[in-house]
């Protein structure tokens, strides 16, 4: 089950997380998109008193504001570039033993 391991309030209504299986990155809560019980975290006491609900590995805030870490890590996984594993996978075969015989001229 993902769970958040660790949480920390940043600028612009964002959290930078890192869960349970070693996965970390920047969330944006936007609380204006969200509503409802969300815009009391545009008060940056409120936002700023994120904790992690142990029975449940996910963020909360005062109020019993809270959000999924499972919709959280797919986010944050699905934001990361592909560029970068297209680097990663390239490097690997970089790093192959070419099976080209050279020339003989």
């Amino acid at each position: 089950m993902i769970q958040i391991a660790s949480a920390k309030p940043l600028p612009d209504y964002r959290l930078k997380v890192t869960f349970n299986d070693g996965a970390s990155g920047i969330f944006p809560v936007e609380p204006e998109r969200r509503g409802g019980v969300f815009m009391k975290l545009l008060d940056p006491r409120v936002f700023d008193a994120v904790t992690i609900n142990a029975d449940f590995g996910c963020v909360e805030w005062p109020g019993g504001i809270d959000l999924c870490p499972d919709t959280m890590h797919q986010a944050i996984n699905s934001s990361k570039p592909q560029e970068g594993r297209r680097a990663e996978l390239a490097l690997r075969e970089d790093a192959k033993p070419s099976t080209k015989q050279p020339d003989g001229d």
